[in-house]
């Protein structure tokens, strides 16, 4: 029996489905569940929908909910992250702050000017909390969603002795959508190799029913080097066309010569070449992730949860982020497990520095996460462009733990999404500004 914490539990847009699938997974039956989130009233939404699961699939699943992390962490297991310090107010000045300065932000929590400031609300916070759990659950392992994910989880391995890993299901879907675009169900008879880090992943490896799917990509024209405005049009059916969502990285694979690992949305932020404008990113076809969206998606999602919880809508909740109930299961000696994870660098990736976090095939089992050598050299130029992002990464857990602003700028002056000197310091002090009540380590 293990005892799995979720802070973060009161979260209406990941948790439903995380209990949709912990609730359909026959193995967790006889394990307690926290839910942990300093929003009381979300707390109790998520709580109520989890005992009218647990009541509907007649499951001796223990659910309890608590505003305590200490009670929550005393004896746990696991402990599952999905927090966004500051939340909507504090992403918004993320992602548009940096517009005037030129910088059209897809997603704005990994890298970039976005991806720096939530690195530095996000990171005090997280170390905290794993020094936390070095008091009340040393033998724990910390499962991360939440990002910036690499830096996060770096952040922990570095300052605490808690065990972490980073989970993103990115390169599982996005090598499911690839083999799908073939023609063909994903499954047994589909190989990959991945290397790189989190959102910036590169498939050296790619193999459907034994034959490179590469050239089969190619050979299906995915790969042309023609950008028509026919290529993001709907097509008869109402459906878009396929090409959307991945333009740019075919682009780059033509350039770069090797196969993006994950969609547009994500990759575009780790290149300064295709968020300079809105005609640039209607060119690739690129969809960003506006925040007034986020909150709308919210504002349904709780909605929906209420209403299940009261029993006034049929309990429909899903059941994906199947990778949190999997780890689980595979580190409880349930099942071995083989899936990307971001983990410390231990020779995977020999191009990048040791310890940095890295995304990689790994092999889970009740003796902990194994990650797999990727087996060839990871191309010079995927280096080129991964490299300073871990540096950069490395550099924010610093700036974000000792409060050094003059450092913060240096790091964000060097990032590609900077269009010119000065940018860097002048939007920084912007954003810091705005999310000020999140940043109490800046004077």
């Amino acid at each position: 029996m293990a005892k799995i914490v979720f802070v973060g539990g009161g979260s209406y847009n990941w948790m439903p489905s995380m209990l949709g699938r912990l609730f359909q997974t026959p193995t967790c039956r006889e394990d307690r569940v926290i839910l942990m989130d300093l929003d009381a009233d979300a707390l109790e939404d998520l709580h109520g929908l989890a005992l009218k699961l647990k009541t509907e699939q007649r499951s001796p699943i223990e659910i309890g909910a608590t505003t305590d992390l200490a009670a929550a962490l005393d004896g746990a297991d696991y402990v599952c992250l999905i927090i966004t310090v500051g939340g909507m107010e504090a992403m918004r000045a993320d992602v548009e702050i940096p517009e005037a300065y030129g910088i059209w932000q897809t997603v704005g929590d990994t890298v970039g000017p976005g991806g720096l400031c939530r690195a530095l609300r996000n990171v005090p916070v997280v170390v905290d909390l794993a020094r936390r759990m070095e008091r009340y659950c040393p033998g724990a392992w910390l499962l991360n969603l939440t990002n910036p994910l690499s830096t996060l989880t770096r952040a922990v391995t570095r300052e605490t002795r808690i065990r972490a890993a980073g989970l993103c299901q990115g390169v599982v879907e996005h090598v499911e959508y690839l083999t799908r675009l073939l023609g063909e169900e994903p499954g047994r008879d589909v190989q990959f190799v991945t290397a790189g880090i989190d959102h910036c992943p590169w498939l050296l490896r790619f193999k459907v029913r034994g034959r490179d799917g590469r050239e089969l990509l190619r050979e299906r024209g995915l790969c042309s080097a023609d950008l028509k405005e026919t290529d993001v049009a709907p097509s008869a059916d109402g459906h878009l066309n396929v090409k959307v969502g991945t333009r740019a990285g075919f682009a780059l694979w033509r350039e770069l010569g090797v196969l993006p690992g994950i969609g547009d949305r994500h990759l575009v932020e780790f290149f300064g070449t295709f968020l300079t404008s809105p005609e640039a990113m209607e060119r690739y076809g690129i969809v960003r992730t506006r925040v007034d969206d986020r909150i709308a998606r919210r504002e349904n999602a709780r909605a929906r949860v209420r209403e299940m919880a009261a029993g006034r809508r049929e309990l429909a909740v899903g059941a994906t982020h199947a990778p949190v109930i999997q780890m689980v299961d595979a580190l409880e000696g349930r099942g071995d497990l083989l899936t990307t994870l971001n983990v410390e660098n231990a020779g995977q990736i020999a191009e990048l520095p040791a310890r940095a976090n890295v995304e990689t095939l790994c092999r889970v089992d009740r003796l902990g996460v194994h990650p797999q050598v990727v087996g060839e050299p990871l191309p010079r130029q995927l280096e080129a462009v991964i490299r300073p992002h871990v540096l950069r990464q490395e550099g924010s857990i610093d700036a974000a733990l000792s409060g050094d602003f003059e450092y913060a700028v240096r790091l964000l002056a060097t990032d590609p999404l900077i269009r010119k000197p000065g940018d860097a310091r002048a939007m920084l002090e912007k954003m810091v500004e705005a999310t000020k009540p999140w940043l109490p380590q800046f004077k």
